[in-house]
C-alpha cells in the first residue's frame, strides 16, 4: 500500500513539475487581436455595454485611455457656447490606428477653419450595434452631443459567423453565460474544470475544453446557423438597431448619421498579401449579407427620417494593400475614411463655425 502512495506522490509531482514548466515553454497564446488589443484593457466588464476599455488602462503602445475606457481626450460635462460635439461609436475600426478616423476626422475640420469643432473617439473593440444603442443612452447624452456617427457593421455581420450565433449579441455572450460562477455549478462537467487547471493540457488539447466547455454547437442548431433565416435575423438586427440609434441621438437633440464600413471582401482587386488573409468561405457568406444588408438599409431610409452612407466600397478599386486583416486598414488607408465621413457631415449637418476663426473650405 505504501508503495502505491509512494509512487501516485512521486507522479503527481512529475505531473507538477511537467506543468510548471510548460507554462514557460508554452505561455498562454494569443490572437493577433488580443496581442494588440489585450482584453483587460479593451474589453472591461461594463454594466448596460456589456464592455469597454479600462478607464486610465494602458495599451501595448504605451498610449493610456482617458478617464471614461476611450482613446484621445475625455469630453467634459461642461460644453462651451460655440462647441458642436461629434461622437464616433464603433468597434476596433474607431477605436484602433497609430492616429484612428476620429481624430483623422477632427484633422479635417482643424485645417477647413472649425476650431469650434470637437470628436471625441468613443469605439470599443469588439462592439455590436446593440452596444453602441446603449453606449449612446447611457453614456453619450451625458455630454450634450450635437451629432452622433456610427462607423459599423463588420461586427454585426462577421462575429456571428464565428462566435456566438445569436443576431445581435455581443462577442463572446456565450461565455458570459457558461461561466460556472454565474450558472449552476452542478451542472458543470467536474473533471473538466479540473483538468482545465493545467497549462500543459490546455496547450495541447484546446479544442476539447471548448467543446466542453463552451455550448457553441448546441447554440449553432438552435439559431439555425448559416440557414437563410439566420442571414436575415442578423441584417434585421443591424438595421433595426441603427433606426433605434437615430431615435435615440435626437431624443438627446443629437443629428445621426450611420456609415456602413468596408472590409476586404469588398475590394475588387486583392494584393497579394490581402489575398493571404483572405477565405473564400467568409468572402462568399460576406458577399450575400452586404447585398441583403444594403437593400435593407435604403428600404430604412425611404421609410424612416434617418441618414445613411454606404463607405463599403470605398477601397473597391485600389490595387495597392489596404487591409492588415479581413476588417482592419493599414493607417494610410484611414484617410480616405475621414475625409469621406467629413465631407458627409458637412453636406447633411449645418456646422457654423467660430466666428473668431474662419477658414475656406
Amino acid at each position: 500500500m505504501m508503495i502505491f502512495l509512494f509512487v501516485g506522490a512521486i507522479i503527481i509531482c512529475v505531473l507538477l513539475a511537467l506543468d510548471l514548466i510548460s507554462a514557460r515553454i508554452f505561455p498562454r497564446r494569443r490572437s493577433p487581436i488580443e496581442e494588440r488589443f489585450p482584453v483587460k484593457v479593451t474589453r472591461n466588464p461594463k454594466p448596460y455595454i456589456m464592455f469597454k476599455g479600462a478607464e486610465n488602462g494602458l495599451l501595448p503602445s504605451g498610449e493610456r485611455l482617458n478617464c471614461l475606457g476611450y482613446r484621445g481626450r475625455a469630453p467634459s460635462v461642461l460644453k462651451g457656447p460655440d462647441e458642436f460635439r461629434i461622437f464616433v461609436v464603433g468597434g476596433s475600426t474607431v477605436f484602433a490606428g497609430e492616429t484612428s478616423i476620429p481624430d483623422l476626422l477632427q484633422k479635417e475640420f482643424d485645417k477647413r477653419g472649425f476650431n469650434n469643432v470637437k470628436v471625441y473617439n468613443f469605439g470599443v473593440v469588439s462592439s455590436v450595434s446593440g452596444q453602441e444603442i446603449s453606449r449612446i443612452l447611457f453614456e453619450i447624452s451625458d455630454f450634450k452631443p450635437d451629432l452622433i456617427v456610427m462607423y459599423n457593421g463588420n461586427n454585426d455581420i462577421m462575429q456571428p459567423y464565428y462566435m456566438d450565433p445569436r443576431p445581435g449579441y455581443p462577442l463572446n455572450f456565450i461565455v458570459y453565460e457558461n461561466n460556472p460562477v454565474l450558472s449552476d455549478v452542478r451542472s458543470y462537467p467536474r473533471l473538466t474544470l479540473l483538468l482545465y487547471g493545467s497549462n500543459l493540457l490546455r496547450h495541447l488539447f484546446p479544442n476539447y475544453f471548448v467543446r466542453k466547455l463552451v455550448p457553441l454547437r448546441k447554440l449553432q442548431r438552435e439559431a439555425r446557423h448559416m440557414s437563410r433565416e439566420w442571414k436575415g435575423d442578423i441584417i434585421k438586427t443591424y438595421v433595426k438597431n441603427l433606426a433605434k440609434a437615430a431615435k435615440i441621438s435626437k431624443a438627446f437633440g443629437a443629428e445621426f448619421i450611420a456609415f456602413f464600413q468596408p472590409t476586404i471582401y469588398s475590394k475588387k482587386y486583392l494584393s497579394p498579401g490581402e489575398e493571404k488573409r483572405a477565405r473564400p468561405d467568409e468572402k462568399e457568406y460576406y458577399k450575400q449579407m452586404r447585398q441583403r444588408t444594403l437593400a435593407e438599409l435604403r428600404r430604412l431610409e425611404e421609410a424612416e427620417p434617418i441618414t445613411i452612407v454606404d463607405l463599403s466600397d470605398i477601397y473597391a478599386d485600389i490595387r495597392d494593400t489596404v487591409f492588415s486583416d479581413p476588417v482592419h486598414t493599414y493607417q494610410e488607408s484611414k484617410t480616405m475614411v475621414a475625409e469621406q465621413i467629413f465631407q458627409n457631415i458637412i453636406i447633411r449637418c449645418p456646422i457654423r463655425k467660430n466666428e473668431a476663426k474662419i477658414g475656406a473650405i
